[in-house]
C-alpha cells in the first residue's frame, strides 16, 4: 500500500506541472521500467556470479557430506557396539558422537551464512554497476523517471516502456570493456 501511495504522489509530482498550466513541459515525460531481477539472472556477470556461487556452494556440501558420513559411522559403531562395551566408554563415545554432530551443525549454518554473505555482496556489486549503466542510459536517451518492475509495484506497463532487454546488453558490454581494461 505504500508503495502505490508513493508511486501515486510520484506520478502526481511529474504530472502536475503538465496538469497546472495545460500545456506540455519543455521535455516531453518519458519513463522507463526495467526487472533487476531479469538483470541480475541473464547478464554475464550474473550468470557468473551464479555460477562461482553454485561452485562454492557443491564444494561446502561435499565438505559437509563427509562430515556427515563421518557422523553416520560413529553412531552406527556406537549402536553395534553398545551391548559389549562398559557404560563408561559408550557415555564417552556418545559424547563423541554428540560433539561432532554439535560442530557438523554450527559449519553447516556457518556455511550457509557465509554463502549468504557471499550472495549480497555479489548482488550489492552487480548493483553498483547496473546504477551507473541505467543513470547513463537515463541521461543519454532522455529519461524523466526509470523504475524497477517489482519494487515500484507496476501493475501493468506497456513492453515499449521496458528498457531491461537494452540495460542487460549496455551492461554487459560495459563489463567486457570493464573486464578487458582489467586485464
Amino acid at each position: 500500500m505504500r508503495k502505490l501511495v508513493g508511486m501515486m504522489l510520484v506520478m502526481t509530482a511529474l504530472l502536475s506541472p503538465v496538469m497546472a498550466f495545460g500545456q506540455t513541459p519543455a521535455q516531453p515525460i518519458k519513463i522507463g521500467y526495467l526487472d533487476l531481477q531479469r538483470v541480475m539472472l541473464e547478464s554475464e556477470r550474473g550468470k557468473d556470479a551464479k555460477k562461482r556461487l553454485l561452485e562454492e556452494a557443491d564444494r561446502l556440501k561435499k565438505t559437509l557430506d563427509q562430515k556427515q558420513d563421518e557422523i553416520q559411522k560413529l553412531k552406527d559403531a556406537l549402536e553395534r557396539q553398545a551391548a559389549t562395551i562398559t557404560p563408561e566408554a559408550r557415555a564417552e563415545k556418545e559424547k563423541q558422537y554428540q560433539t561432532k554432530l554439535k560442530d557438523y551443525q554450527r559449519l553447516a549454518g556457518d556455511y550457509e551464512t557465509d554463502l549468504r554473505q557471499k550472495d549480497s555482496e555479489t548482488s550489492q556489486k552487480i548493483l553498483k554497476e547496473l546504477e551507473v549503466v541505467v543513470k547513463g542510459l537515463g541521461d543519454s536517451e532522455k529519461y524523466t523517471l526509470i523504475l524497477e518492475r517489482t519494487q515500484a509495484g507496476i501493475l501493468f506497463g506497456n513492453t515499449a516502456a521496458d528498457i531491461t532487454e537494452r540495460v542487460i546488453a549496455l551492461y554487459n558490454e560495459s563489463t567486457k570493456k570493464t573486464g578487458a581494461a582489467k586485464k
